[in-house]
């Protein structure tokens, strides 16, 4: 469902969905009862009794003269991880009649293997005109010894497929904590999941729009914000994000989309003394 606001409009591109992952491989401390409550609510986010169903969902957002990317998915593949399926990421442009030369800026919200994947193919950068954003942290941490070991034992490597060649080129940029990259596009730090992992933001008269990548991996978490998928690198850090991020969020009435929750934006409502994520309507 496209969002227009603040002179851009915003798309979600999903690369790939299906039943992936096993509710106890990616919430091994929450007991499968707990979910109940939630398939109701949000029975598109499942799959069968234990199993999630996962969308992997990355943004065009148009306007201002930009023509901006946000995350790269999962690449081509087929990529075990998921289901040995391909991602149709350039397929999705395609239909919206880009090419990847027409992207001039690729955000990556952070750099696990599924925001990643189509941001170099055999070598090169996929997008050959684009600026790509990352936060300073989040190179400094991924080029580390010891957290390209632990990614490559998830996605065994990705990141000398899809982060290296960029390097190589000198192509990312890195942004600080709070930047504006464009009128009313701001990318703002929301570390935990990973250290530099960032949120895009809309702002608009009124309004504005939050593209919050993976502080919530499930719905439900927006309701149990202490939830913790097995990828939060740092899960304190993690929690104290979300509540920051349900708390401002709320307060300003945006309109909140997350890399794989279902792809209409909602708006974090209060519910007694928790939030709960509420899809709009058409």
């Amino acid at each position: 469902m496209p969002v227009t606001l603040a002179g851009y409009t915003v798309e979600p591109l999903v690369d790939v969905e299906g039943a992936f992952f096993p509710l106890a491989i990616v919430f091994p401390d929450v007991p499968l009862e707990s979910w109940e409550p939630y398939r109701d609510r949000f029975p598109d986010t499942f799959s069968q009794e234990d199993m999630l169903y996962t969308r992997v969902t990355c943004y065009l957002i148009r306007g201002h003269g930009r023509t901006v990317l946000v995350d790269a998915g999962i690449g081509a593949g087929p990529d075990p991880l998921f289901g040995h399926q391909r991602g149709r990421l350039l397929q999705e442009l395609a239909q919206r009649g880009l090419a990847p030369g027409d992207i001039d800026t690729v955000i990556l919200t952070h750099l696990h293997p599924d925001h990643i994947g189509w941001a170099a193919q055999s070598g090169q950068p996929t997008f050959p005109r684009a600026r790509y954003l990352v936060h300073a942290r989040e190179l400094e941490t991924f080029q580390r010894e010891e957290v390209r070991a632990a990614m490559h034992q998830i996605a065994p490597g990705y990141l000398d497929r899809c982060l290296d060649p960029l390097q190589q080129a000198g192509i990312p940029a890195t942004v600080d904590d709070d930047t504006e990259i464009a009128p009313g596009l701001h990318l703002t730090i929301s570390p935990g999941h990973t250290p530099g992992m960032m949120r895009v933001v809309l702002r608009g008269t009124p309004g504005s729009l939050w593209l919050v990548a993976d502080t919530f991996t499930h719905p439900a978490q927006v309701t149990e914000p202490t939830w913790c998928s097995a990828f939060d690198m740092d899960r304190s850090q993690a929690i104290a994000t979300r509540f920051e991020v349900l708390g401002r969020a709320h307060e300003e009435d945006a309109l909140v989309m997350a890399s794989h929750f279902p792809t209409t934006p909602g708006r974090i409502r209060q519910e007694n003394d928790s939030f709960r994520w509420e899809p709009i309507s058409d």
